[in-house]
């Protein structure tokens, strides 16, 4: 039975991450271990160097244009997007061991609620399962805009040649992101090599953003699983009087408090992520948002519309695991006023005033200035309007 039981804890525990692991293997590096011995390096840097080595022509490429309203807007757009993912994973290397860390403490508090109360096995599960189908909706939009990214180029050509019409038309090559080069890459010899490279830099940015966003999925639906099995544990908290009432109640608030610091850990290493996440996806959505609003209705708009499309989801999902943590702590005080509480003894109801002050006190995920909120979502995208229509009038 203990062999059984463990196995199911072994399953449970692969389920719940197996969209962090596929996109963790694709940088080659293992989710499972706080340090990099069994990593495999040589993917690593393959996959992390054309994206280091790529923002060298697109500083350029900003510098050049830089009284280029519309070329300067596609050059920054890509710009801060590469700046956050390198960002982003050069947080999770420093921050590494904690991160892999806390995926084992989580695990290890649920897997322990789970052999104590199996009903908290359902409220697991469910977490999990909302995680994971956000992990994969979100590494499919992130994929469609890597997609769209790679076809752009040719989406422009066919378009240029279809309107030649008369087969004469001198074929111009583009390429996925602007940058400003060395050589001639209407060589066909210099742009094969040259979008390749491009290729390869936005293979390397959306793997390493999904690497670190996914991994904070995970962290936040399962810091929720903890806050919620506290509350069902504090509603169903049998009032039998004496000892063994204050020490059930305790062990209840032990459980919400190792939420409360788990949620508080990840709100610190995250910090100056979601202040740079809300920053430069906000100063993105204006410059992509303008190029869609200045492209619309060619074909080669459909690239700046899923690149917006990401954006927004990106900023929504953070602000929504935000708002998740949040409510879900704000929750438990719920859980105490739908207990038994007038059936408890003196000694236990004392307790509970003051573990209900103390739930009064949301968990909040900022970023400095920012807070990880749906209203801050909502702020943003409207400034990110307002700006599109000013970056609009100063083209025209």
């Amino acid at each position: 039975q203990d062999q059984d039981q463990q196995q199911d804890q072994e399953q449970d525990q692969n389920q719940s991450l197996r969209v962090q692991i596929l996109v963790y293997r694709c940088m080659g590096i293992d989710l499972w271990s706080p340090t990099s011995a069994n990593d495999r390096r040589l993917l690593t840097a393959f996959t992390m160097g054309p994206l280091f080595v790529f923002m060298v022509p697109m500083f350029l490429a900003a510098h050049k244009y830089i009284t280029e309203v519309s070329l300067l807007s596609d050059t920054l757009g890509s710009t801060f997007a590469s700046m956050l993912t390198l960002i982003k994973f050069l947080l999770f290397c420093y921050y590494r061991k904690q991160f892999v860390g806390l995926i084992f403490r989580i695990r290890g508090i649920l897997d322990k609620e789970i052999c104590e109360w199996a009903e908290a096995r359902e409220i697991v599960d469910m977490e999990n399962q909302s995680d994971q189908m956000l992990s994969l909706t979100y590494t499919r939009c992130f994929g469609l805009a890597g997609v769209f990214a790679a076809i752009k180029p040719f989406v422009a050509i066919v378009v240029a040649l279809i309107r030649g019409g008369d087969g004469q038309t001198k074929v111009h090559l583009e390429l996925p992101h602007n940058g400003v080069y060395p050589w001639d890459l209407q060589k066909v010899l210099y742009y094969v090599p040259t979008y390749l490279w491009n290729v390869m830099a936005s293979y390397s940015a959306v793997t390493m953003a999904l690497c670190v966003d996914t991994l904070l999925f995970f962290f936040t639906y399962n810091v929720c699983a903890i806050f919620k099995i506290a509350k069902q544990r504090m509603i169903h908290l049998p009032a039998v009087g004496g000892a063994e009432e204050l020490e059930a109640l305790v062990q209840v608030l032990l459980l919400h408090q190792k939420g409360l610091e788990i949620a508080d850990n990840i709100a610190d290493q995250y910090r100056p992520l979601i202040f740079l996440q809300f920053f430069l996806s906000a100063l993105q959505i204006c410059f992509i948002g303008f190029q869609v609003a200045d492209l619309f209705p060619k074909p080669q708009s459909l690239y700046f519309i899923a690149f917006v499309g990401s954006l927004l989801i990106a900023l929504f999902i953070y602000s929504k695991c935000g708002e998740n943590i949040k409510s879900a702590s704000l929750d438990f005080g719920n859980g105490i006023y739908e207990s038994r509480w007038t059936d408890f003894e003196l000694p236990t109801k004392r307790a509970l005033l003051i573990a209900g002050m103390r739930a009064q006190r949301p968990c909040q995920m900022k970023g400095y200035f920012f807070e990880a909120s749906m209203a801050t979502f909502s702020a943003i995208v409207r400034s990110a309007v307002s700006y599109i229509m000013m970056l609009r009038s100063f083209n025209a």
